[in-house]
Parts: C-alpha cells; structure tokens; sequence
C-alpha cells in the first residue's frame, strides 16, 4: 500500500511521521521535489530515554540504490523523553527525481530507526550500554495530483 505516513510502535517508543509536498520549494521542469515531513516520538515505556542517533534510507523511483541519511540526534538535538512524553520536528527531503507519473505518483519512499538509550531515575545517565531501536515505519512521498 503508499501510505505518505506511517506509525509504528518498536520498543515501547512510538514514531508518526506525516508528509507534504511543498510546491513551493520545488521546480518540476528541473525534476526537484520537495517534501516536508513531520514526526511524532513518544516514550510509552515506564522509563525515562534519550535519542542518540538516527538512520534512513532513501529510495527514489528508478533508482537501485538508496541514500543513508545518519548522524547524531535529530535537527541539532538529543532531546530527552519521560514515559508518555512526546517529542515532534520537522524536516524536509529535497528530491531530485524524475517522477513515472504514467506508473505511479510516488517519487520515493523512505524508513529507518532512531536510537535510545534508557535513562537512570536521574535523568542523566544511560542503564543500559544496549540501545533501544525505535523503527520508522516505511513511507513515501507522494505527488499531488496534477491538474
């Protein structure tokens, strides 16, 4: 199924995400397309956790290959979570694609997975040197219909 959103639940961490083409960040005549993404992490442990890292994969129609997206943290930070609390950033994914509209309105698809490490009652240290894994569920990015 193309779902241009996806919520998952992978040890006790929630991850939403959400897309939106941006017609206004893009040029269709030099194949660039831009979408925003909005995700919502939740803690639904009864633990406090810190995300660490993150990890996405990128996959473009027509394309074998797929781009890794990695690093620390997200948009600058390594925001801490209590149980039930949320956390939720915006991003963009700037396409260079050439879309198959005759196929399929979809222009790529993306997954991946943040890490966590489970905080001690104090809030400052890790318990546990195993981080947890909380997946992002695959999703992709849709064109609008074109009128």
């Amino acid at each position: 199924p193309l779902n241009d959103s996806s919520e998952l639940v992978t040890d006790n961490v929630r991850v939403k995400v959400k897309t939106e083409y941006k017609p206004e960040r893009s040029d269709e005549m030099q194949g660039k397309h831009c979408f925003a993404y909005h995700i919502t992490i939740t803690n639904e442990s009864d633990k406090p956790i810190q995300l660490v890292s993150r990890r996405f994969e990128i996959q473009t129609i027509g394309s074998d290959t797929k781009d890794i997206v990695q690093g620390p943290g997200v948009t600058g930070r390594q925001p801490t979570l209590k149980p039930t609390e949320s956390f939720e950033y915006d991003s963009t994914a700037p396409l260079s694609v050439k879309p198959m509209l005759d196929r399929t309105p979809v222009v790529a698809r993306m997954a991946g997975e943040y890490n966590f490490v489970v905080l001690g009652e104090e809030e400052k240290s890790p318990i546990s040197s195993t981080p947890l894994q909380a997946k992002l569920g695959m999703f992709h990015f849709i064109l609008p219909a074109l009128t």
